[in-house]
């Protein structure tokens, strides 16, 4: 690996610009920078601990108390936070002090940190799981407790019947918008919950008023499987009977959970659905899209027809939504989404719903997947012609080898640019169907780039270097290599500026 530049202007200026880079660069790069510095005298920055927080599981043991000690020296919430989302990968003692920074830290901090430390609520002790449900619920400020009881909502499973019971109860003191952020976090939780808690989450979130109620239901709706048929049916009627803003979100967020829904609160959410106005009707019925499967032959020929009588965005929208069950549409609704997908729309419309289609292909017939590649290839726009041939690539594995030829030589013919090198990223997913000659040209195309748009073609090409040659793997590296000199001369020619 290419050693960084030693100096701390250039170490600065990389942790200032590395989220920016693609996740195997910026580990990389990252990793180089935490060898340097980690352990070596150099104070660590709040924004430096929140970068090598990624890094947490490669750290040797020294490295990792460093980072650990910079992080609570530091006072920095975000620091601490970044930190302690990675908790399972702390040994003992560090668990131990994480749990007493965060309960000693201010109410707004203590809130994020405590809210981190949820997800790796099974490898805290039992005594620390109860200080920070104590310090959640005890929280002053309504907005910090939301905070603090949503992110303990993801270590559910791991608290006691009682801490569970205290935090729901905590939830159910908060008011209005803030109740809706504690309801979503626990929500995540519900199969853990008793079912009397369950049902003070339902009745809370159907008791809040307009657009704070239906951003609760859409957050309980996903959790249908671990409801009631009470609830089930609550949740339903609330979603239907809603007449305000985000109408389709309410509606949408139970497609998810429609395998547990009646055929009556079925047909109810499709007629709901199609009442509609055009951006809710859209919202909803991408949502319900999730749920075809269980629908009746009646009821996807409604979702259908209502998808393919929107305009514009709306329409793609729709489109998209309903792809995801295109298994379960018969071939005449197959059949009118694609019409409608290469039909009277803009050109970026036309390219987002094509693209939108890309992962469908195995559903479609050969003259279906050959219209949308034939339109694809139409398009004057190479933006657009860029975006529908990212999509597309979900599905060449389903193309026939003239069918890839194109799509590989449009792409080609897109030049230098961003869009090819999205179009490369979004062809690797197929590699393996690729021809020798196809993956050669865009091995060639990916290095050709400027070094602006270089790295999501590499990096694309780069998870599929199982099926790439030898010489392939090694051009890509050394490509990699080149853009990472790049990256440091950049770095030490910048000007000095504080993070």
């Amino acid at each position: 690996m290419v050693a960084l530049s030693q100096t701390s202007r250039a170490l600065r200026r990389l942790v200032h610009r590395v989220d920016s880079f693609p996740k195997y660069r910026r580990l990389g790069l990252l990793m180089q920078a935490a060898e340097r510095e980690i352990g070596a005298g150099s104070q660590l920055t709040p924004r430096r601990v929140r970068a090598y927080a990624s890094l947490l599981g490669l750290l040797s043991p020294q490295q990792q108390e460093c980072l650990v000690s910079a992080a609570i020296d530091s006072g920095d919430s975000e620091a601490i936070a970044a930190l302690g989302a990675k908790v399972a990968r702390l040994n003992e003692d560090h668990r131990k002090r994480f749990v007493d920074a965060a309960l000693g830290l201010t109410e707004f901090k203590k809130a994020r940190v405590i809210a981190s430390l949820g997800a790796g609520m099974a490898h805290l002790s039992r005594a620390q799981r109860g200080w920070l449900v104590d310090a959640a619920i005890h929280l002053e400020h309504s907005f910090d407790r939301a905070v603090a009881i949503a992110g303990l909502g993801a270590g559910v499973a791991h608290l006691s019947e009682p801490q569970r019971a205290r935090l729901v109860d905590a939830a159910m003191g908060i008011d209005g918008e803030d109740k809706v952020l504690a309801i979503a976090g626990l929500g995540a939780g519900v199969a853990h919950l008793s079912e009397g808690q369950c049902e003070r989450l339902v009745v809370a979130a159907i008791g809040l008023s307009y657009r704070d109620k239906a951003r609760a239901i859409a957050d309980l709706g996903a959790r249908m499987a671990h409801l009631t048929e009470g609830q089930r049916a609550r949740l339903v009627a609330a979603a239907i009977s809603h007449v305000y803003r985000d109408k389709g979100r309410a509606i949408a967020s139970l497609g998810a959970g429609m395998a547990h829904l009646s055929g009556a609160q079925r047909q109810d959410l499709v007629i709901a659905t199609i009442a509609l106005d055009h951006r809710d009707r859209a919202v909803a019925i991408a949502g319900l899209g999730e749920g075809v499967a269980h629908l009746s032959e009646p009821q996807r020929e409604s979702l259908v027809a209502a998808a393919i009588g929107l305009t514009g965005h709306n329409k793609v929208l729709a489109i998209a939504g309903l792809g995801a069950g295109m298994a379960h549409l018969n071939v005449d609704q197959r059949e009118s989404l694609v019409v409608a997908a290469i039909g009277d729309l803009t050109y970026l419309n036309k390219a987002l719903a094509i693209a939108s289609l890309g992962a469908r292909m195995a559903h479609l017939s050969v003259d279906q997947r050959e219209r949308l590649v034939a339109a694809t290839m139409d398009m004057d726009n190479n933006h657009c012609k860029g975006l529908a041939i990212e999509g597309l690539g979900a599905g060449v594995a389903y193309l026939s080898e003239l069918q890839r030829q194109s799509l590989v030589a449009a792409t080609i013919d897109l030049g230098d640019s961003f869009e090819q090198a999205k179009a490369i990223a979004g062809l690797a997913a197929g590699v393996p169907h690729l021809s020798e000659a196809q993956r050669e040209s865009l091995v060639v195309a990916a290095i050709g780039l400027s070094d602006s748009s270089k790295s999501w073609a590499i990096e694309a090409l780069s998870a599929q270097a199982a099926h790439l040659t030898e010489d392939q793997r090694y051009r890509l590296f050394c490509a990699t290599i080149r853009l990472d000199r790049s990256d440091r001369s950049d770095s030490s020619d910048s000007s000095d500026r504080p993070l």
